[in-house]
C-alpha cells in the first residue's frame, strides 16, 4: 500500500514539473517573440532614417511633429467652420421685459409684433374677410419672410391693439395687413391689387428687397 502512494505521489510530481516546463518554455518563447518583433520595428526605424538621412531619434520627433500639425490643423478647421456658422436668432423681448417693470403696454406690443416679419397680418380667426386675405397672401403666393399674423380675437389685449392701429394707421376693421408698419387696406384692397396685378409692385415698393415674394 505504501509502494502505491509512494509511486502516485512521483507521478503527480512528475506531472506538475512537466507542466511548469510547458509554461515557462512557452513564456521564453512569447519573450523572444517579443523581442524579435522589437528588434525588426528597430531596424524598420533605423532603415527609414537612413532613407531620410536621420537618425532614429531625430525621424520620432519628425512624426511628433507632424502629430501636432494635424492636430493644430484639424483645430484651424473647426474655429474657422464656427466662424463661418450663422449666428444664433435673435430673441425679441416681451414688452413685458423692455418696460421693466411688468406692465403691458400696446405701443411696445405693437413694436414686438412688427419685428417679426416685414409683413403683417391683422386678423381675427372667424372673421371670413380675414380667411380671403390670409388665404391670398400664404397660398396664391410664397413669400419671404413669411408674413407674421396676428389673431386679435385670441390675444389677451386685441381689443387693445386694434384700437390703437386704428390711431396708427386710420383702419379699425380687420383684416389689417402692414407692410413695413404701413397699412395697404384690407381684404379687398388686396384683392383689387391683385386683380390689376399690382400687388407685388405694392408690396415690393414698401418693402423693397426685404421680400421676396413669387406666385405659386
Amino acid at each position: 500500500m505504501t509502494a502505491i502512494r509512494r509511486v502516485k505521489l512521483v507521478g503527480v510530481a512528475a506531472l506538475t514539473i512537466l507542466i511548469l516546463l510547458l509554461f515557462y518554455s512557452s513564456q521564453t518563447r512569447n519573450d523572444r517573440q517579443m523581442e524579435q518583433r522589437l528588434h525588426n520595428d528597430q531596424l524598420r526605424r533605423q532603415k527609414e532614417a537612413a532613407k531620410h538621412g536621420l537618425d532614429a531619434e531625430d525621424l520620432d520627433i519628425e512624426k511628433q511633429l507632424k502629430s501636432q500639425r494635424l492636430k493644430d490643423a484639424e483645430a484651424a478647421a473647426k474655429q474657422k467652420a464656427n466662424a463661418k456658422a450663422p449666428n444664433p436668432p435673435v430673441r425679441f423681448k416681451s414688452p413685458e421685459e423692455v418696460a421693466g417693470n411688468g406692465a403691458w403696454d400696446v405701443a411696445l406690443e405693437i413694436d414686438s409684433i412688427l419685428k417679426r416679419s416685414p409683413i403683417i397680418i391683422f386678423s381675427k380667426s372667424y372673421c371670413p374677410y380675414s380667411k380671403k386675405a390670409k388665404r391670398l397672401l400664404l397660398e396664391t403666393y410664397e413669400i419671404s419672410p413669411v408674413p407674421f399674423v396676428v389673431e386679435l380675437d385670441t390675444h389677451d389685449h386685441g381689443s387693445e391693439i386694434q384700437d390703437a392701429l386704428e390711431k396708427q394707421t386710420g383702419r379699425r376693421t380687420v383684416p389689417n395687413i402692414l407692410v413695413l408698419g404701413k397699412s395697404i387696406g384690407g381684404s379687398d384692397d388686396i384683392e383689387a391689387l391683385e386683380s390689376e396685378g399690382k400687388l407685388v409692385d405694392k408690396v415690393k415698393g414698401l418693402a423693397g428687397k426685404r421680400v421676396k415674394m413669387i406666385k405659386v
